[in-house]
């Protein structure tokens, strides 16, 4: 759902900023062949955001509000006949490392999460954290074998930590 608000800022190309308030859908599943595209580029942290204020690529003023579900990369914010805004998760500079046994995986996981600080691991079952110095040295001194890169820390791979409330049903089993 977006609207538009009815005031702008002096020098925009767009006479109004768009206000969305859901996902319309992803590049993944959606056909915008037909279409021009125009993205909204994120850095990872604020896709989590639930009020967002940006700009696109082309100039067009985007403010988000929607609930907690966090944005992903190539989600559509709002399509018409001419065009479409999509979201574009920006690089970042990242510690990217491949624990070589289950345990070590468990392990790593454990002390980058005490450190509160968010864990993607992709498809190939490699570990990304954005790049900290200390925690990089901690893990080239436990044998991990760190690598610096740039890279999209995408949602889809994320580990969260998740708040439990009294009605949380889910039950966990250890085989």
């Amino acid at each position: 759902m977006c609207s538009r608000q009815g005031y702008t800022l002096p020098g925009s190309t767009f006479t109004n900023m768009l206000l969305v308030e859901k996902v319309l859908g992803n590049l993944s599943d959606t056909t915008t062949d037909s279409l021009g595209l125009d993205y909204l580029d994120l850095d990872w942290f604020d896709t989590g955001k639930s009020i967002l204020r940006k700009r696109t690529r082309a100039g067009q003023e985007v403010g988000i509000r929607k609930d907690t579900t966090p944005l992903e990369d190539g989600d559509i914010l709002y399509m018409d006949a001419e065009r479409a805004i999509v979201v574009n998760i920006l690089p970042c500079e990242c510690i990217v490392f491949k624990p070589t046994t289950f345990k070590g995986m468990g392990t790593v996981c454990f002390e980058i999460g005490n450190k509160h600080i968010p864990i993607f691991i992709n498809e190939a079952a490699e570990v990304l954290v954005e790049f900290e110095y200390p925690l990089y040295r901690l893990l080239e001194r436990a044998g991990y074998e760190p690598r610096r890169e740039v890279r999209k820390l995408l949602k889809t791979h994320a580990l969260r930590v998740r708040r439990h409330e009294s009605n949380y049903s889910r039950k966990i089993t250890l085989k």
